[in-house]
């Protein structure tokens, strides 16, 4: 194949346009529509652009021939994203096993605190190697295949809509199961302030409906192949995420220290909800697109 049919194949498998091809390379639409005719080529600049754009080589625009055929892209995506939804679940579920055992513990007496903490940090552990691996992955990944075409149908997406809104609605409805049977418990004083069962009951109800968020939302954005396109073309600012990463550690500490040196354990998870909206709000203000 020649060069212009290797770049129509290459342009429409990406699912853009002459005008968007153009505007990445700072051209023309007749210009790009001139080398898609076989009447011109690009200058060197812009052919090793052009290779950059569509993560091929030089050789390969050239004088290869470009498949047009997009199941094994769509198929190594798939298993990306799915890996990184079911990962990304597991090990906040993890993390959340862990909080509400430890929040059992602390309801008894001072020196089984110590036991639910310890038991805290190891599923602490088995957590943080799961986001490590799985963000390395994907970042790997991004950055080999920095756009990708559109490989979902309407239907597709219909269909994954409808399941994901069934599952957001599964997990609000045990949040607020879990807020209830909270108010309940304690209003009726059916336990004292003191007791962390409610509690529990709690965080044992939201480490079910926080996977769910988390692996349905995930799956949501492997849909959406514009807002990948944009994401890893975009000049990368993580400003919030340091923010954010900073205000979480601080809600941490906050939370041992009332737990440690209070023996506020049953009311110091309120830190991290409150952690959570200061990041909404903070990546809020310093989104810029």
């Amino acid at each position: 194949m020649s060069f212009s049919e290797n770049l129509q194949v290459l342009r429409k498998k990406n699912n853009m346009s002459q005008e968007q091809l153009a505007e990445k390379l700072e051209v023309s639409r007749q210009a790009v529509s001139k080398w898609e005719s076989g009447n011109g080529y690009p200058e060197t600049d812009k052919l090793m652009s052009i290779c950059e754009i569509f993560e091929c080589s030089i050789d390969e625009i050239l004088k290869g021939k470009i498949s047009e055929d997009t199941n094994e892209d769509k198929k190594q995506y798939e298993n990306l994203m799915n890996r990184f939804s079911k990962g990304m679940a597991i090990a906040v579920g993890l993390i959340l096993v862990g909080v509400t055992i430890f929040m059992y513990f602390a309801g008894m007496e001072e020196r089984y605190s110590t036991i639910g903490l310890v038991i805290l940090l190891l599923f602490v552990l088995m957590a943080v190697p799961i986001f490590i691996i799985l963000g390395m992955e994907q970042e790997n990944y991004k950055k080999k295949h920095p756009v990708l075409p559109n490989m979902y149908t309407e239907d597709e997406v219909e269909k994954f809509n409808s399941k994901f809104a069934k599952a957001i609605a599964l997990g609000v409805g045990l949040n607020i199961l879990g807020a209830i049977q909270l108010i309940f418990l304690y209003g009726m004083e059916i336990f004292n302030d003191e007791s962390t069962i409610p509690v529990v009951i709690l965080l044992a109800l939201t480490t079910i409906a926080v996977p769910i968020y988390i692996f349905y939302g995930i799956q949501k954005s492997k849909y959406d192949i514009e807002l990948y396109n944009k994401m890893t073309l975009k000049k990368p600012d993580d400003k919030a995420g340091k923010i954010c990463g900073v205000i979480m550690l601080i809600a941490t500490i906050i939370f041992f220290c009332l737990g440690a040196f209070r023996s506020l354990w049953h009311i110091a998870w309120i830190v991290y909800p409150i952690g959570g909206l200061i990041c909404g709000i903070v990546s809020i203000i310093l989104e810029k697109d």
